[in-house]
């Protein structure tokens, strides 16, 4: 038995839907591994902070499979199947096979898997980290989520998703290391040679702690590892299914966030080990792998992290109990709301501070259902292993701690299952489900905004517009869709970093609202707006203004600047028989991402004209020529996701006609 599964395939059909039509961004996919064998399956995904980048930007997940397979799902953008193919056999030694397109796009056979000793050991976190250096460093994609399970009869056959996103450029950082805890008495670390800044300080800590380097034995020849160190026996909290992971992940957080590294995220699995006569689910050995980027200048990484996990432990066939564990600082005074909303949404019972978790309730609102009413199928596959309440109080919790309370963002949420095994008379053994939810979340003292995707599309006009570009989409030039965008073309982003480049001025006005200039503009990402219905009013007042002009001399006119610093540009506004007797030009309006798009469905309000600094001339539409100018008035969009940090501006295509130029305005 393999393992193979469609759960990728189904879940970027899902992902591609959200992000790209929704405009919704992915966070997390958090996979399950359920049943005897662990073949039946549960994957969690969950999408946070809308953007409007989240509409163009590609998905790709890339499922490692320790049988030795390498999975593929979703597009092939720029070129990345050719690039993955020609990677995966110079580095793993990997073959292309023939993928059953129901079930991924792309397949790969490697031997690059290991694994060895009774102990769970194997290099799927160091393929992990190559692939993901691989993937940032050198194809510019961005790390959004891993997310690990096991299956077969020991749960020793692991399979590692990655979900990457195309930016074309990387968002939050290109350089990640892995802590890896195994509670056989091991602390594994991958990708160290992103992090000399950390690396002795990480060895440090936890030699302090009494840990040991590890020496590999004889027939270890191979390392699984960049680092390994063998802990004391008190390191790790184990008692039936209770243990210290989630401390200590938080513990080392905090200590890595102290030296710029941010958490990102974490998954953690179970290998069952057999001993004699036992049944599966005796003996197990616990992983969790935490993975962090390094922060990007600017960017604080060591604000306060509280976990919350939620826990229900087997007590008999059919019954369990119900917990939930915190661990983390009490920034603002959280316990104290946290506990109050526990208390009465969650039925929950203080037990106070506890040796593996800082503090600990007891809860009764956990449910869980079997999977099958097949007394074959529950003797195979154990109790309790079917639907659950999890995803519905993981959300609640959600919903209290970034919509309540305000100030925390969701940072990672892990599940994991384990089985606990009961003797029900001398020859059988059974074994019962206890499920696990890990919440982090960090706090994030200041607002933030959410970007909303249209709910109310424009209608199609059932027309072709006055004069469309020859370079719009064909559904757009016939008028059969209402509104399109699109990602700019890598010539058209060129073409604005131009103008950018030749227009920003190191001179501020009133308008800019404190910090330094920037040294340059970057544009890391454009798109493209093609909208029938405004487009035909613009052409027809285009029209109108040509005819108001008739007679006029041509050297009257006063042309932007802008027309001058990209020629491919001024050709867009230039007829190739009648010029530009309008006087079209490109011009700058500085915005964030939410009013931008909003201005690209709708266009500009002069209602709302100054809401933001003012107007000096009064109520209008205000444009720029200098980049830096409307840098003044760009923002980002604050909602605490990975495209924060990113100013929004828009390239807009105006008509001037015959300007009034303002020389000198004196205030009197």
């Amino acid at each position: 038995m393999q393992g193979e599964n469609n759960m990728g395939k189904v879940s970027m059909m899902v992902i591609n839907f959200m992000t790209n039509q929704c405009g919704w961004g992915l966070q997390l996919v958090d996979g399950g591994n359920l049943g005897r064998d662990g073949s039946i399956r549960e994957q969690q995904i969950k999408f946070k902070a809308p953007h409007p980048l989240n509409l163009i930007a590609p998905h790709l997940m890339i499922e490692l499979r320790q049988v030795g397979y390498v999975e593929i799902n979703g597009a092939n953008t720029d070129g990345i199947f050719d690039k993955l193919n020609g990677w995966l056999k110079q580095k793993w030694s990997a073959s292309q096979i023939q993928a059953d397109p129901q079930y991924c796009d792309l397949k790969f056979s490697t031997s690059s898997f290991k694994s060895r000793g009774s102990e769970g050991e194997n290099n799927m976190g160091l393929r992990s980290m190559e692939l993901v250096d691989f993937m940032t460093q050198q194809c510019s994609w961005t790390l959004i989520t891993c997310n690990g399970g096991n299956f077969g009869l020991l749960g020793d056959k692991r399979e590692q998703q990655l979900v990457f996103r195309c930016d074309d450029h990387v968002q939050h950082g290109e350089h990640h290391v892995m802590v890896e805890f195994r509670d056989q008495g091991y602390i594994e670390v991958n990708g160290l040679h992103d992090a000399q800044d950390v690396k002795s300080a990480l060895d440090d800590y936890y030699i302090r702690q009494g840990c040991t380097h590890y020496t590999q034995g004889f027939f270890e020849k191979e390392p699984y590892c960049d680092l390994k160190y063998k802990t004391p026996g008190n390191f790790y909290f184990r008692s039936g299914s209770t243990n210290n992971l989630g401390k200590r992940t938080t513990e080392l957080a905090h200590f890595m966030g102290n030296r710029g590294w941010k958490l990102m995220l974490c998954n953690g699995g179970s290998v069952t080990g057999q001993s004699g006569n036992s049944h599966p689910g005796c003996h197990v050995k616990r992983e969790q792998q935490v993975k962090f980027t390094r922060a990007r200048p600017g960017e604080p990484a060591d604000l306060p992290l509280l976990m919350i996990e939620m826990r229900t432990v087997p007590t008999h066939l059919v019954g369990y109990q119900g917990f939930i564990e915190v661990n983390g600082p009490n920034t603002n005074g959280i316990y104290e709301k946290l506990g109050q909303y526990l208390q009465q949404t969650m039925l929950a019972s203080p037990m106070g501070p506890q040796p593996y978790c800082d503090f600990l309730y007891g809860s009764d609102v956990f449910r869980l259902k079997e999977c099958s009413t097949s007394s074959y199928d529950r003797r195979y596959n154990g109790y309790l292993n079917g639907e659950s309440n999890f995803g519905r109080y993981c959300m609640r919790l959600c919903d209290f701690m970034v919509d309540h309370v305000g100030t925390w963002d969701l940072v990672v949420c892990n599940g994991n299952s384990m089985d606990t095994n009961f003797r029900v008379n001398k020859d059988d053994v059974r074994s019962v489900t206890g499920r696990e939810q890990q919440l982090i979340f960090r706090y994030r003292p200041d607002g933030r905004n959410v970007f909303m995707a249209d709910n109310n599309p424009s209608p199609a006009i059932g027309r072709p517009p006055l004069q469309a570009p020859a370079y719009w989409d064909q559904q757009c030039q016939q008028g059969k869709v209402g509104h399109m965008v699109v990602p700019a073309t890598a010539e058209e982003k060129a073409w604005l970093q131009e103008v950018m480049d030749q227009f920003a001025r190191k001179k501020s006005t009133r308008d800019r609202q404190g910090g330094p200039m920037a040294e340059r503009f970057r544009v890391v990402s454009a798109l493209r707006s093609e909208h029938p219905e405004l487009w035909d009013k613009y052409a027809n007042r285009r029209k109108a203004a040509i005819r108001s002009r008739q007679g006029s001399e041509p050297s009257t006119l006063v042309v932007p600047k802008t027309m001058d610093a990209c020629r491919a540009l001024r050709e867009r506004c230039t007829h190739p028989t009648h010029g530009n007797p309008s006087n079209e030009a490109f011009l700058l309006h500085g915005s964030n991402p939410t009013s931008a798009m909003s201005i690209l469905s709708t266009s500009f309000k002069v209602d709302f004209a100054g809401a933001s600094v003012g107007t000096m001339f009064g109520p209008g539409v205000y444009m720029a020529e200098s980049s830096s100018k409307s840098d003044e008035y760009a923002r980002d969009e604050n909602t605490g996701g990975s495209y924060d940090g990113l100013f929004a501006l828009i390239f807009c295509r105006v008509v001037l006609g015959s300007s009034h130029v303002v020389v000198f305005f004196w205030l009197l």
